[in-house]
């Protein structure tokens, strides 16, 4: 089991990574960093909020519980 700040430290680093890689590849496709920081922030943004309505639908589903 691990701590409440390594997994938390491990989710920012993950959504860090992810963030810059979708700047570089919209940056590729579009030639504009202004454009692909703002479509990037606003993604992840979007994901991140996903992600936390999925797990807490899930954590109200019994199936697979032991």
């Amino acid at each position: 089991m691990e701590s409440h700040k390594r997994t938390l430290a491990r989710s920012i680093t993950y959504r860090l990574s992810a963030w810059l890689l979708t700047i570089l590849l919209s940056y590729m496709y579009t030639g504009n960093l202004s454009e692909s920081t703002g479509f990037s922030t606003f993604l992840h943004l979007i994901l991140s909020l996903d992600y936390y309505i999925h797990e807490r639908i899930w954590m109200k589903i019994s199936w697979g519980k032991i």
